[in-house]
């Protein structure tokens, strides 16, 4: 028998439905996953019971309530745009796979939803830096061209001015 991890479509931090078992219908978000085991830990769901005796002095024996592991094909990813428990299809969208809900299209992983936010952002702040690197020159070249306009009116008025006082004379 070989020794090959399967893969699974939820991952830790997505919200699940719990299809099956004394917990039919609740929600709750995934603690751990274990692929080779097929199982998964919910929060709140399945609890179980441990007992720990003491074995030192010193110690206390106690009860500890834990979360047990439940089969991954007993809970299905509830969709956070829609809300509603759905499969999952994959989409590979600028080389990289990553999970989509089926009914309504929405990307179900938040590392490829934030990053592609921080493409957009980078995006937006070259063209804005571009727009701005383009505008500089121009008005450089405005108030330049505004002086040496002024100084050429100034300069006409002051050779007519003085034409005019040669007529006079």
């Amino acid at each position: 028998m070989e020794n090959t991890v399967k893969k699974v479509n939820v991952r830790v931090g997505d919200t699940v439905l719990i299809l099956a078992g004394n917990y039919k219908g609740k929600k709750g978000k995934i603690i751990s996953v274990d692929p080779e085991h097929n199982t998964c830990k919910v929060e709140g769901v399945n609890i179980v019971t441990k007992h720990k005796k003491m074995r030192r002095q010193g110690e206390k024996s106690e009860l500890k309530k834990m979360e047990g592991s439940i089969n991954i094909s007993n809970v299905q990813i509830v969709c956070g745009k829609c809300g509603k428990a759905t499969r999952v299809a994959h989409k590979i969208e600028n080389d990289v796979k990553h999970r989509v809900c089926q009914k309504c299209g929405n990307v179900l992983d938040k590392k490829f939803v934030k990053a592609k936010a921080k493409d957009a952002e980078k995006q937006e702040a070259e063209t804005a830096n571009k727009e701005e690197v383009a505008k500089k020159p121009l008005q450089r070249r405005e108030v330049k061209h505004v002086a040496e306009s002024t100084i050429k009116k100034t300069a006409a008025k002051k050779a007519d001015a003085e034409a005019t006082t040669k007529e006079v004379k």
